[in-house]
């Protein structure tokens, strides 16, 4: 594996070169949206849509890496019913929630699966693009845009609940050290945050020097010029965890990703105001299954 990283390296250094990188990725892009064609009309004829509108194949690709609507819609819905499961196994039902935001929102990936909910939802998305189509498609929700960097718009102690899922896999530090303290600044004293991280079930992606460092409680970031982007990867420990968002925040719980089908990611949830909680830290030591791409 590490030859091909290798090799890819080199490829996009070339392409770089001759500033070619942007368009080569557009028609990549754009092969693989072709082939993803029958699938998706397949998968929406026979219901399996949610009732709402779906992005069109460029803004998946730039979520989820992939065109295929059915996993969009599943990879969805799971991290929505994680969230859910998560607050409920510390006694927070998701009916309690006032207010939500879901930051790094793209084009409404989980947040759609809140359409239901009796809260107050928001969305908020470095990309504008993105932005404007939850705001036109997604009405139950309300969107703003934010830069890379903090602030976000909204006042202090605003949010029962933020959740940040594939958001902070894409964030050096000392980037998503900022947003630590800015999500910390929008949850109400009490409230709680949720994001998941690439943690072990990716070990096996990481090159011996990088697991070397994971195994030592460091941030492992490739790519950091790309920061945002899924192109920058960025791979924690839950020591690392543990001892980067804590005092602002108390971990209640680290999920290891992968296990007894657990989603890919590693799972934590934190609380706001320095709680403190009776509840254990959990983590589930299983050996965690390698995150699969889909295919049509």
């Amino acid at each position: 594996m590490v030859p091909r990283r290798a090799a890819r390296a080199v490829l996009k250094a070339a392409l770089a070169r001759f500033r070619l990188l942007d368009a080569a990725r557009r028609s990549r892009d754009a092969v693989t949206a072709l082939g993803w064609l029958a699938h998706n009309r397949r998968f929406l004829r026979l219901g399996g849509g949610d009732g709402l509108p779906i992005p069109p194949a460029r803004l998946l690709m730039l979520t989820t890496a992939s065109p295929s609507v059915e996993w969009f819609i599943q990879s969805g819905r799971a991290g929505a019913d994680s969230i859910r499961e998560q607050l409920a196994r510390h006694d927070v039902p998701i009916a309690t929630i006032r207010t939500v935001l879901d930051f790094g929102c793209g084009c409404g990936r989980v947040l759609r699966h809140w359409a239901d909910l009796a809260a107050d939802v928001h969305g908020c998305d470095y990309n504008p693009v993105l932005v404007d189509w939850c705001r036109q498609q997604l009405t139950f929700a309300r969107f703003e845009t934010n830069a890379l960097e903090p602030p976000l718009p909204y006042p202090e102690a605003t949010f029962d609940l933020v959740y940040a899922l594939s958001v902070f896999t894409h964030l050096p530090e000392p980037l998503h050290t900022r947003w630590v303290a800015e999500l910390a600044r929008v949850i109400r004293p009490g409230g709680h945050l949720i994001i998941s991280t690439h943690g072990e079930a990716y070990l096996d992606t990481l090159s011996g020097s990088e697991r070397a460092r994971f195994h030592a409680g460091e941030l492992v970031v490739r790519d950091a010029e790309a920061a945002g982007s899924n192109r920058c990867g960025v791979f924690f420990s839950a020591a690392y965890l543990r001892r980067h968002l804590e005092p602002r925040f108390t971990l209640r719980e680290h999920r290891t990703g992968g296990a007894r089908g657990n989603p890919p990611q590693d799972l934590s949830l934190l609380q706001a105001g320095g709680q403190t909680s009776s509840d254990p830290l959990t983590a589930d030591q299983t050996r965690p299954a390698r995150d699969r791409s889909p295919r049509p």
